[in-house]
């Protein structure tokens, strides 16, 4: 397996203070489990948790609550697995992200490419040792660029009287030599996957990348790149771009590779809305009395955008549409060979909030690549955690698994867009009910 079997770090979270301050046995009376391998939906279980692990699941009648412990009534309510954002930038934002993610019952998130690597391992390490609050992350490496893009873009940004500081950690290898040696050091620096963003036009120096984060058990992720590197990625980021000049039969040979290979696709679609809307009707939406979940974000970030809008006067028309019609296109082709797709928001770009879009890339999957509701529900539960090498300690409610738990005030098996109604989470063992949800996010306002 190319991916770093998480369970043999701290990532688990076997111990530690979070662990020890949850001793007391938590009971969950009276919910519905719901299966997300397929099976039916189990209602009026009793759920135990101790520290944080579950150590029991079965009909209230049969499964014996301890003395002491914490009785919780969720009568109505329909318990999940805690659902993972396989692709964000949390550093981006202020530190009540973490809680705003916890918040939207997001209790897992692939950090791909932190504005300072520093405050992403800092972020992980003290989620990991229980002294901060906030959902299991795995954390990239600084982003791998071709130099020849980051050296025109540093030099544009100098020439604008802009700020450069979001390309200060990226790395843009010049020979193999180089790239081999960079990869020793975020090795030792504690990556968990190597990020290519942009590919090298020397096959040599992707090589070097590859062979050397192999030989670390580091996965190798990105944007997709030159089709003969693909079947050697652990994960391929947003779509094909531009457009596939593929055949459906050349299609479908690139896709049996990857396939072999065993990647996973991390579509993204959340992101599309902002390329498909006229400038001025996003322009509208940036105001947080129109857009509310925008209240959780800096108000640095949205004159970012706004920024950006101007930006794209001067870009060269594309057929964004065009574009969109073919990820969708090659995304069901993908899913059609069996290769998994995971949900992933990029958040915060443009439009997105970490935890909320999320739910809006859920409902996605089931209407435009057509997936059921329980199939959207294991692509951010189960599938990350056997992609991540973690399906032994996450991924579904059964005994001897980590408690990451979501309560739902309606069944998300009805209807994909009902896993939005939160009513409770479990993080680790630690209970967070719908007053504490609350107050994660208004800690969160302002991107605080």
């Amino acid at each position: 397996m190319r991916m770093r079997k998480l369970a043999l770090g701290a990532f688990l979270l076997a111990a530690g203070p979070t662990a020890a301050a949850a001793q007391t046995t938590l009971a969950i009376r009276q919910v519905a489990v719901v299966d997300v391998t397929g099976g039916p939906t189990r209602a009026g279980q009793t759920v135990l948790v101790s520290g944080n692990r579950i150590v029991a699941v079965g009909p209230a009648a049969e499964v014996r609550v301890p003395a002491g412990a914490r009785v919780v009534d969720a009568s109505g309510k329909y318990l999940i697995p805690g659902l993972w954002d396989a692709h964000t930038h949390l550093t981006f934002v202020g530190r009540g992200v973490l809680g705003l993610s916890l918040a939207n019952g997001v209790t897992g998130v692939r950090d791909m490419g932190a504005r300072h690597f520093a405050t992403a391992k800092a972020w992980r390490d003290s989620i990991a040792a229980g002294l901060l609050l906030g959902p299991r992350m795995t954390i990239a490496s600084p982003v791998v660029e071709r130099p020849e893009w980051l050296a025109a873009v540093r030099r544009w940004l100098q020439e604008a009287g802009a700020s450069d500081q979001d390309l200060r950690e990226r790395f843009g290898p010049t020979s193999p030599e180089e790239a081999t040696r960079w990869v020793d050091s975020v090795a030792a620096l504690g990556a968990d996957h190597v990020k290519i963003r942009n590919w090298s036009r020397n096959a040599a120096i992707t090589q070097a990348i590859l062979d050397r984060a192999r030989h670390h058990g580091l996965p190798v992720v990105g944007h997709a790149g030159p089709a003969a590197f693909l079947p050697r990625m652990a994960s391929i980021e947003h779509s094909f771009f531009p457009i596939l000049e593929l055949s459906g039969a050349g299609r479908d040979s690139l896709f049996r590779g990857i396939a072999a290979g065993g990647a996973v696709v991390v579509p993204t679609l959340a992101t599309w809305p902002n390329r498909l809307q006229p400038a001025d009707s996003i322009l509208a939406l940036l105001d947080p009395a129109r857009t509310p979940t925008f209240r959780y974000l800096p108000a640095e970030m949205l004159e970012e955008w706004r920024k950006e809008l101007k930006v794209r006067e001067n870009e060269t028309p594309y057929d964004y549409p065009a574009a969109h019609r073919a990820a969708l296109r090659d995304l069901r082709e993908m899913r059609a060979l069996g290769i998994p797709v995971l949900p992933a928001t990029d958040a915060p770009s443009m439009l997105l909030v970490s935890g909320f879009s999320l739910h809006d890339e859920l409902a996605l999957f089931v209407s435009d690549v057509g997936m059921t509701p329980v199939e959207a529900l294991r692509s951010a539960t189960l599938a990350p955690a056997r992609f991540l090498g973690m399906a032994d300690s996450l991924g579904t409610v059964e005994p001897g698994k980590l408690a990451d738990l979501v309560l739902l005030d309606a069944d998300p098996l009805a209807d994909i867009r009902n896993t939005r109604r939160v009513w409770a989470v479990v993080a680790n063992g630690r209970w967070l009910d719908r007053p504490a949800l609350d107050r994660l996010l208004a800690t969160a306002e302002g991107g605080r």
